[in-house]
């Protein structure tokens, strides 16, 4: 019977960190500890000129703050996009996705969401 080696410290789902601590390796609050600002849902840029710098052809909003444009997630020649210029909620009829400003600029930059979040908010990550 063939034994398998097993590393010094075992699987514990991380890294081996040889005589280092997980905590000294990932930091005190885990891999990344640069933690949110409470109020950053507040912090957010206004959905008007977030959308208006990146949505082509966007048009003037309705009476209920929705403006249709082109997807920049795929080929588009009609506006199969709609998004909110007032609370920021996006939607492809074409079945990219939707959600709301910070998934549109996670999908858009292909950034993880404290990433997106804290470049919105024009923080250093």
């Amino acid at each position: 019977m063939i034994q398998k080696r097993r590393s010094p410290g075992g699987n514990r789902g991380h890294a081996h960190a040889g005589r280092l601590g997980a905590r000294q390796v990932y930091g005190k609050n885990g891999l990344n500890s640069t933690r949110l600002p409470e109020n950053w849902r507040e912090r957010l840029p206004d959905p008007r000129s977030y959308y208006r710098k990146r949505v082509a052809k966007l048009g003037k909003a309705q009476g209920d703050g929705w403006a249709q444009g082109q997807c920049p997630f795929h080929q588009d020649r009609n506006a199969s996009l709609t998004v909110n210029l007032s609370h920021g909620g996006w939607m492809c009829f074409a079945g990219c996705d939707s959600g709301d400003l910070v998934s549109f600029h996670m999908r858009l930059t292909g950034l993880p969401f404290k990433v997106a979040v804290r470049a919105l908010l024009g923080l250093r990550s």
